[in-house]
């Protein structure tokens, strides 16, 4: 019920990575640089204060055979990233003249259940010049996640419980890491964040009512939540079961997970013909929006699975060109996917917007307040919502104005403090839709 894991040993060679590990891994350092610029703006920072926990390390190496070389797997490249990202913030701050320089403290635990696993991990630190810091801000654990993560959790909030926290939980199918224990994560560190890797296909392609199917969904804390009855006997005369299946899960995560915000990103493996889910949780609606900044910068494919409340982000390794070297009909600058996806995230939100405004807010609401309430239900960013709104307010549907009054004229003047309220006065509709050609129509 779960994929094949993979294995290390002293002596022998690194297993081979699979296209879909290496993008989460792109996805994790990216996220990771980002995540650090964005927090540290502020030139009057001297510090940031950062914990990475790595839950299913593995061996921490792989042959790549795309580069016919060894390639680091998540601990190092979690450290690596992690200097980049100082570096980039110092090297903006030189370019600005600010004297105050700027230096990362981070506490790496890295976690490995298997015992050959974990004594190759700890020999691959070693061999790569990070002896001098294992027992001090770099630490190898061997034990299972779940079985260590009551102490670990001490000894983060032991330094401080609002400490920033990364969790990544990188399991192999869906069984390792039970909800429960990642509410145990968000009530003890509030302001950790967890990506975690969940094997959707298999979960599903499993399902049943057999003894030890419930036992499995009773282990992970989804037995309350999943009707697998109600479920297997739409299965019959439902095309759509998979997608209705996707669907109830993308609704039950961030239940299950007490996170606020939740972003998936879908992932299909090759290999297997199957697909997963790297979901981000946390409880910091900024988080969340470093997220999903970064799924529309990665410009992989953006999946829909069949309309609004379950938009995923999605890898697939044979429309990526750098791994086909074939380029895609959408690649292209002029007719790219993630323009097209942009766009039609840009109707989306002009469409439903007002409606939502008036059902639900008709006393008005702040830009912000609005993003934290829809953010689980769309893939936009705030930039995306500023560009609607704006397009709204000159349409005479929606005012946004400032908290004295003043009136917003461009996108990028409108503040998450701002309120948006329904022109009580407005009468006419051309079709909201068409208010994003008629931008384009405008610069033209």
């Amino acid at each position: 019920m779960t994929k094949k894991e993979y294995g290390w040993r002293i002596g022998k060679e690194p297993p081979v990575i699979e296209p879909h590990s290496l993008t989460k891994h792109r996805v994790y350092e990216e996220y990771l640089l980002h995540y650090v610029r964005v927090l540290n703006t502020n030139p009057l920072i001297p510090n940031f204060q950062l914990t990475i926990v790595d839950g299913f390390a593995g061996g921490g190496a792989y042959f790549n055979p795309l580069e016919n070389n060894i390639y680091s797997g998540s601990p190092i490249r979690m450290i690596k990233a992690v200097e980049a990202a100082e570096a980039l913030v110092n090297e903006n701050r030189r370019q600005q003249n600010i004297e105050i320089p700027f230096r990362l403290n981070v506490d790496y635990f890295f976690v490995e259940k298997k015992a050959t696993n974990y004594k190759y991990l700890t020999w691959y630190l070693e061999n790569q010049g990070f002896f001098p810091r294992l027992g001090k801000d770099i630490s190898t654990i061997q034990g299972e996640f779940t079985a260590i993560l009551p102490k670990l959790l001490t000894k983060i909030a032991s330094k401080s419980p609002k400490r920033r926290c990364i969790f990544l939980l990188d399991q192999y199918g869906y069984k390792d890491v039970p909800f429960p224990q990642i509410r145990k994560i968000f009530s003890r560190l509030p302001n950790a964040e967890i990506i975690l890797t969940f094997a959707t296909d298999w979960l599903i392609d499993y399902m049943s009512e057999t003894p030890e199917y419930r036992k499995t969904l009773q282990r992970i804390g989804m037995e309350d939540e999943l009707n697998t009855q109600d479920l297997l006997e739409k299965k019959e005369d439902n095309q759509q079961w998979r997608y209705l299946v996707q669907s109830h899960l993308h609704k039950i995560i961030p239940t299950l997970s007490n996170a606020k915000y939740y972003t998936p990103f879908f992932i299909l493996s090759r290999e297997s013909n199957k697909s997963f889910w790297l979901v981000h949780l946390s409880n910091h609606p900024r988080a969340r929006e470093v997220m999903t900044e970064l799924h529309w910068q990665l410009k992989n494919h953006f999946s829909h699975y069949g309309g609004t409340g379950l938009q995923m982000f999605g890898y697939d390794p044979l429309k990526d060109g750098n791994l086909t070297g074939l380029r895609d009909l959408f690649t292209s600058s002029e007719f790219s996917f993630d323009e097209v996806a942009r766009e039609q995230t840009l109707r989306g939100i002009v469409e439903d917007l007002p409606r939502i405004v008036f059902d639900d807010c008709s006393e008005g609401i702040t830009v912000g307040n609005f993003y934290s309430k829809f953010a689980n239900q769309t893939p936009a960013t705030t930039e995306h919502l500023r560009e609607a709104i704006h397009l709204l307010s000159q349409s005479g549907e929606l005012i946004v104005c400032g908290v004295k009054g003043e009136r917003r004229r461009k996108p990028h003047s409108i503040r998450l403090d701002d309120i948006i309220q329904i022109n009580s006065q407005y009468i006419f509709d051309f079709g909201r839709r068409d208010l994003v050609d008629l931008r384009e129509k405008k610069g033209d």
